[in-house]
C-alpha cells in the first residue's frame, strides 16, 4: 500500500503542475500568467476586492497579490480605487479591457479540461470526481480539526 500512496501523491503533484503549465502555455499568447489569470478570475466573480483579499482567496502572500496586481495595472487591465470607507486600503478594479478576457480563460480552462480527461468514459470520469471530493473532505476535517 505504500508504493500505491507514494504514486499518488506523485500523481497528484503531476496532474496539478501539468494542468498548470498548460494553462501557462494556452493563456500566454495573450500576455497573461496562469497567476495572473487567477487574480482576473477573481474580481470577475467579485471585483473591488482589497488586495488583501484576493491573497486570502489565493491562499498566496499580499506581497504576491501585489507583484500581480502591479503587472495587471501597467497592462490596463485593473486600476486600482481608494476604499470609500477605509482610506488606508485600496480596491482592485477591473477595467473594460479585463473583461473579454473571461471567454479566453474559460477556453483555455475547457482546453486544459479536454485534454485531462481524453479518452476517459464519462462514468470514470464521474468515479474519479467522487473520489477526489472524497480526498479532499478528508483533509479539509483534518485540516479544520487542527485549526481549532
Amino acid at each position: 500500500m505504500d508504493a500505491t500512496l507514494a504514486a499518488c501523491k506523485s500523481i497528484f503533484q503531476d496532474i496539478a503542475r501539468f494542468r498548470g503549465l498548460l494553462f501557462d502555455r494556452l493563456i500566454a499568447p495573450y500576455g497573461l500568467t496562469m497567476s495572473q489569470a487567477r487574480v482576473l478570475l477573481h474580481l470577475l466573480a467579485e471585483d473591488k476586492l482589497t488586495q488583501s483579499d484576493i491573497a486570502r482567496r489565493m491562499d498566496v502572500g499580499t506581497v504576491t497579490v501585489g507583484g500581480l496586481v502591479d503587472r495587471l495595472e501597467a497592462r490596463g487591465l485593473v486600476e486600482r480605487r481608494a476604499d470609500p470607507i477605509d482610506r488606508r486600503a485600496k480596491r482592485v478594479c477591473l477595467t473594460d479591457e479585463a473583461r473579454p478576457l473571461e471567454k479566453i480563460m474559460d477556453e483555455c480552462s475547457a482546453e486544459v479540461d479536454g485534454a485531462s480527461f481524453k479518452g476517459l468514459p464519462e462514468t470514470s470520469i464521474h468515479v474519479l470526481l467522487s473520489n477526489l471530493q472524497a480526498v479532499r473532505q478528508n483533509l479539509l476535517e483534518t485540516l479544520n480539526k487542527e485549526a481549532g
